[in-house]
């Protein structure tokens, strides 16, 4: 029997305080299915060639001929055999993706960078090279960044983001992982990757995240954003079936992405899976989620039919009183395309619990 853990994590997002107000405050990044205040706004599409302001979604490669704020050329594709990779964040997505990219890259350096040594040991056995930033060598530069730590870990995020861009060395590629929590629409609708965007000021882990996408994309680095990120002992789930009693509407519609899938998503944003002639991206917004959208009655209904949970879950908020409307439903059939036809190994929340719900995380012995 699994145990179900209370800790409610996803990629980065604005505020927990609709999907679990009892971790508002939480260390961790918050579930990206919170719901975010409406505002329109836009994401334009940009042809390559284009200036480096403009942002790109999923079009050709953006050229830039200098990287915003740094005066030096950017350069499409890394040296030959120059695989050298920073993790700025390597948790429970950032350090697996490090162990794919090893394994893709056996000669590569796969720096992770924390700001505690409270994980070293851990990512040394994942074949990673731990570093605090503190200890991070001055003016070092990297062919290939990964930005996924979450927004608690810093006292000015978009800060945090920018200098991690200063840290790529303008080659290989850049990505920065983000969260659908961005995305206004909570009716129950059908989003994209250019889904209408929360104003700025109306929740401030909203604001954090903008900020960061736009220091990314200043930069020509690539924002990937998710949904909500499970894994068999980590998730919302987990929250629903320890609460017992959740004051949710039980017919909210969520996304999710299993962090495997998460960190193979980021992956292929980062080596540039099907940019022409493998030169990579730049200055792109990407969508990571399954593609099965389901409610939170279903999810813990698939939980507990897994037999690898046990209790119950009684939802006892109504539509008209739960905050954020109805949800979304997440569709990222254009990114899957232009990543040359990228698809999860974990098909689906339901489906991964039924196949027993086996994972890296709970085979590895390392988390």
């Amino acid at each position: 029997m699994l145990q179900a853990s209370s800790r409610l994590t996803a990629a980065p997002q604005a505020s927990t305080a609709a999907l679990c107000p009892a971790r508002h405050s939480s260390t961790r990044r918050p579930f990206s299915s919170c719901p975010a205040p409406p505002q329109q706004q836009r994401h334009a599409a940009a042809a390559a060639p284009a200036p480096a302001h403009r942002r790109q979604l999923l079009g050709a490669p953006l050229l830039l001929p200098f990287a915003a704020g740094r005066g030096r050329a950017v350069v499409m594709a890394a040296a030959a055999g120059s695989h050298d990779l920073l993790i700025v964040g390597p948790g429970v997505l950032g350090s697996f993706m490090g162990t794919l990219w090893k394994q893709q890259h056996p000669d590569a350096t796969v720096t992770a960078q924390t700001n505690t040594e409270s994980n070293h040991e851990r990512l040394r056995k994942m074949g990673l090279q731990p570093i605090t930033r503190d200890a991070a060598p001055a003016g070092k530069q990297y062919p290939y960044v990964l930005f996924a730590a979450p927004p608690s870990g810093s006292d000015d995020y978009p800060a945090a983001v920018a200098a991690a861009t200063r840290q790529w060395d303008g080659s290989g590629s850049f990505v920065f992982t983000s969260s659908m929590s961005v995305c206004a629409t909570e009716d129950g609708s059908e989003v994209s990757e250019a889904c209408p965007l929360v104003a700025k000021g109306k929740a401030p882990g909203t604001d954090k995240l903008l900020g960061a996408e736009a220091a990314t994309l200043e930069a020509g680095g690539n924002v990937l954003r998710l949904v909500g990120l499970y894994h068999a002992s980590r998730g919302p789930h987990t929250f629903f079936i320890k609460q017992g009693e959740v004051a949710r509407w039980g017919g909210y519609t969520v996304n999710m992405l299993h962090y495997e899938d998460a960190a193979r998503i980021a992956m292929a944003v980062l080596a540039g899976d099907g940019s022409e002639g493998g030169k990579g991206w730049r200055g792109q917004v990407f969508v990571g989620t399954d593609g099965h959208p389901l409610t939170f009655q279903e999810m813990v209904d698939a939980c507990f039919a897994s037999g690898l949970f046990s209790g119950s879950v009684k939802f006892t908020g109504a539509p008209d009183t739960t905050p954020g409307g109805k949800g979304k439903v997440v569709n990222n059939t254009a990114t899957r395309a232009k990543l040359g036809g990228w698809s999860p190994k974990y098909t689906s929340f339901r489906q991964f619990f039924m196949d027993g719900g086996k994972d890296y995380y709970n085979s590895s012995g390392l988390f």
